[in-house]
């Protein structure tokens, strides 16, 4: 289940050229409009600004670190604590979770904006903790759903692009590695949480193995909460949630659209691979649990990979790639009937899994989609917004699609293929503009 953006107030300085290299630490001159503290010098590094990678990093691991978990979750739910539940209900904990995450920085984006970022953060990362140690204690579908699907999806959303903001801030040309850094904590998270679950339930009890990764979560917030919390609050113009014109812009919208269907189709396999491999593939119980983490794993590939190609391919070209490819894997996710090939495949769309939840970030601050770039975290905010009702939706669609006493995926699958095809399909526009903007501008890209 990533990541998953940059922030409203760093739309100032987009990088002459993503390809350019600076020397660290570098000084660029900001054109900034003069607030309170007078106009800004950025830095393109520096120790406080790796360490707010690293305060990214605790977060990530935090939001969707623990989202892209819960493909453990739902096979535990399953077929222990809530075996009298149907898979497209119990899926609706982690959708809920899903779409929080993206659409509460609708409003934490202006909220930082104003200079509310310490706040922000601890707000976050309690909620988050709190949701967790509420969840080991549920026993029935609607505490898991108040616990896990709200309160840990609200934490994980208000504190996600608040900490994007800080790193956003605290780079100029070397932005997309630090986002990828950080990034990575998504699946760091979800390899060791689905672990930890795994080898702890069976012993200790599941109320005692969700509170051994709300203990861990608790540590990385306090360590992001340390770190963030000691940036300045910067006071800027308060601006709107929404920027209208963008609904009349057909690049912007299509882009929009398209990944509302990337996230209706991402989640399916997330969430139920871990089934598929039980009932269809006759794993065993722990090696079904653990291809959550194989996928997981697998994403590193994606969230690191994109961001040293951008000297060769622009971010688009390679988020349409990867979405083809993926329409391909959920295809072939049809022929995967054997142990070594779903291993194989899961190592596949891990990958590119990796790629659908990063590379947006770095896409929509081009000019062709944000034309005015104080409206960057405005359009980041909406663009995110619109596809999270992709993730709403998608997996209780999929778990209605879904026939696990008969182990029937087949409908599943074709579902997530004709969504991909169907992203492929929008983005053919965006990405044709995207181009033919810096053949006529190239220094403005």
């Amino acid at each position: 289940m990533t990541d998953p953006h940059l922030p409203a107030n760093v739309g100032h300085d987009i990088p002459k050229r993503e390809t350019e290299h600076a020397n660290e630490p570098e000084i660029e001159p900001e054109h900034e409009p003069e607030g309170e503290q007078g106009p800004k010098r950025r830095i393109n590094g520096g120790l406080d600004a790796w360490l707010s990678v690293l305060a990214g990093f605790c977060v990530f691991v935090n939001s969707w670190g623990i989202l892209t978990t819960y493909g453990a979750f739902q096979e535990y739910y399953q077929t222990v604590l809530l075996p009298d539940e149907s898979p497209s209900t119990i899926s609706w904990v982690g959708s809920i979770q899903a779409t929080l995450i993206p659409m509460v920085g609708l409003a934490t984006g202006p909220l930082v904006d104003v200079g509310y970022l310490r706040p922000l953060i601890v707000a976050g990362s309690f909620l988050t903790v709190f949701g967790l140690m509420m969840t080991s204690l549920a026993s029935s579908y609607y505490q898991v759903l108040l616990a896990q699907g709200f309160c840990v999806g609200m934490g994980g959303g208000i504190s996600y692009i608040p900490a994007l903001v800080v790193i956003s801030t605290s780079f100029t040309t070397k932005r997309p590695i630090a986002i990828g850094c950080a990034s990575i904590g998504s699946s760091v998270g979800a390899v060791i949480f689905p672990v930890m679950f795994r080898q702890l339930q069976p012993k200790v009890g599941f109320g005692w193995a969700v509170r051994a990764i709300g203990f861990i979560s608790l540590f990385l917030a306090i360590v992001a909460c340390t770190i963030l919390c000691r940036q300045p609050a910067q006071k800027a113009r308060a601006r709107s949630l929404i920027d209208w014109k963008a609904f009349r812009e057909p690049s912007f919208m299509m882009f929009s659209t398209s990944l509302t269907c990337v996230m209706l189709a991402y989640y399916v396999p997330i969430f139920y691979v871990a089934s598929y491999a039980r009932t269809v593939i006759h794993t065993t119980t722990s090696l079904s649990f653990y291809m959550v983490a194989i996928v997981n794993g697998s994403s590193v590939i994606g969230r690191v990979v994109p961001y040293l190609l951008v000297t060769y391919i622009k971010p688009i070209g390679i988020l349409v790639f990867a979405v083809a490819a993926s329409a391909i894997a959920m295809f072939t996710w049809i022929a995967a009937t054997n142990s070594a090939g779903f291993i194989v495949w899961a190592c596949y769309w891990g990958a590119l899994s990796g790629v659908l939840v990063t590379a947006p970030t770095s896409i929509v601050a081009h000019p062709v989609f944000c034309p005015d770039p104080t409206f960057l975290g405005t359009r980041l905010g909406m663009m995110w917004g619109i596809s999270s009702f992709g993730a709403l939706a998608g997996t209780p669609i999929a778990g209605a699609l879904v026939n696990l006493d008969t182990a029937e995926f087949l409908r599943a699958q074709i579902f997530a293929g004709c969504m991909m095809v169907g992203a492929v399909l929008l983005q053919t526009w965006p990405a044709f503009k995207v181009m033919r903007y810096d053949q006529r501008n190239p220094r403005k890209k």
